[in-house]
């Protein structure tokens, strides 16, 4: 009886331990399902959530101010370091949006935004606020999901506009002083980086730097490039600092001439980049990083 008894005891007390096992592990994988559910900003995946700034990082001693990437002065020390905002970002929100949603992605550059703003820095010290200012633009594109899937994570239609127009110039191998005749012009005029307006437009729209431009600008980017062509026998192409200065300034020129503002691209911002760099002592270092129309701006 005495051994019985122990052995159902000790039965007991073996189903007791299996049980509190077996719901010790539930709770474990529910919370880490939960945890997975919630990455969020504490994850260690934040980095790859919280968008480029768009421009090279202040420096922390600077007292004077400089030109930012929209052509606006902005404090020497701005902007923060990428991980300066990254660690900002991730102390103020514990659940940071990963979604590839077009509300998902306005809300990472907006927390961006808030968290330069925190560091002291204006908004004008970045290239977010044009690249926010064209997703928001997608609230009312009937077209936006098939705009989407052609983003990466925190790629905008002002980036993607960026990236197209002059990027066939590094494999042309062009040196020297080609020109606007020898067929090149397409790889040699700087891409304008923001989508074309609508030639029959007649109310303004927020542009790349933003600001309100005419709602027909920029021109696209073939109206530029022929108008550049028209006004220029010979178009510089090399990678000289001052080659690369005059192309954005012909650029511009070109796009005035059109009737658009500077303020409808983002050559302005990107053209002052290249003028600051007269002053550096190490310009030719930076400028051998950089491809043919890229500028330390973008």
């Amino acid at each position: 009886m005495y051994r019985r008894g122990v052995s159902s005891r000790t039965r007991k007390l073996v189903i007791a331990g299996a049980a509190a096992a077996l719901l010790g592990s539930a709770l474990a994988v529910g919370t880490g399902m939960s945890q997975a559910a919630e990455s969020g900003a504490g994850s260690g995946n934040i980095d790859a959530l919280v968008p480029a700034l768009g421009f090279s990082p202040g420096n922390p001693n600077a007292t004077a101010d400089r030109v930012g990437p929209t052509g606006v002065k902005v404090p020497g020390r701005c902007p923060p370091t990428q991980a300066q905002v990254n660690a900002q970002v991730a102390l103020k929100n514990a659940n940071f949006p990963s979604g590839t949603d077009l509300e998902s992605r306005i809300q990472r550059f907006e927390k961006t935004l808030s968290a330069i703003q925190d560091l002291k820095c204006p908004a004008s010290s970045t290239t977010l606020l044009g690249r926010l200012n064209s997703l928001t633009a997608l609230r009312t594109n009937a077209n936006r999901d098939n705009i989407l899937r052609g983003l990466g994570l925190n790629e905008t239609p002002a980036d993607k506009a960026a990236a197209t127009g002059s990027g066939d110039a590094a494999a042309s191998g062009a040196t020297g002083n080609a020109g606007a005749g020898s067929g090149n012009i397409n790889a040699l005029v700087p891409a304008l980086g923001f989508s074309p307006g609508n030639p029959n437009a007649t109310a303004d729209r927020v542009g790349p730097t933003g600001v309100k431009v005419p709602g027909r600008c920029p021109p696209t980017q073939a109206q530029v490039n022929a108008q550049v062509a028209l006004k220029n026998a010979n178009f510089p192409s090399g990678t000289d600092l001052e080659s690369r200065i005059q192309r954005f300034e012909k650029t511009l020129s070109a796009i005035q001439d059109l009737k658009c503002p500077a303020s409808s691209t983002t050559l302005l911002g990107r053209l002052n980049s290249l003028t600051a760099l007269r002053g550096n002592a190490n310009r030719d270092n930076i400028l051998r990083g950089l491809g043919l129309n890229e500028t330390p701006a973008g």
